[in-house]
């Protein structure tokens, strides 16, 4: 009887069956990675703690609370805080960069590839959840690519 119905459902809605398909291979491709596919969630109750209009005014930089722990050391009140705008460039142009440098660039654009990895996951889930089978397919090929280019 189960069965039935299930082919019944098959037949009416052909996109099912494909967009089950696509969900299994982004969770298998997720999974592959260690990456959730879980979209963030935002509590509409919650209000944010800084603002634009005072990250702006701080030039970024964000006070902490007020704490009674002893172990925490508050600045004298005359430092400026603002933070450093300037990159530092400290080697000349034309020369390579040194290892550590070379290493930490490569840690970053990983870091970079593996957020957008996530992104493409997310929407692909979601595509199939909906039952868009070409939008889930289609993200998941750039997600793919992603991959390839990133080896």
């Amino acid at each position: 009887m189960h069965i039935r119905l299930l082919d019944f459902a098959l037949v009416l809605w052909p996109g099912l069956a494909a967009a089950a398909g696509c969900l299994d291979q982004v969770r298998e491709l997720a999974t592959a990675h260690n990456i959730s596919t879980d979209p963030p969630t935002a509590s509409p109750d919650k209000a944010p703690g800084v603002t634009s209009r005072e990250l702006g005014r701080s030039g970024g930089v964000i006070e902490p609370p007020a704490t009674s722990d002893r172990s925490v050391i508050t600045p004298p009140g005359t430092t400026d805080s603002r933070m450093l705008t300037m990159p530092d460039v400290s080697r000349t142009p034309g020369t390579p960069p040194s290892q550590q440098a070379a290493r930490d660039e490569t840690r970053k654009d990983a870091a970079a590839d593996r957020t957008a990895l996530q992104a493409l996951l997310v929407a692909a889930r979601a595509e199939a959840e909906r039952g868009q089978e070409a939008n889930c397919v289609d993200t998941l090929k750039k997600a793919r690519e992603l991959l390839e280019r990133s080896k």
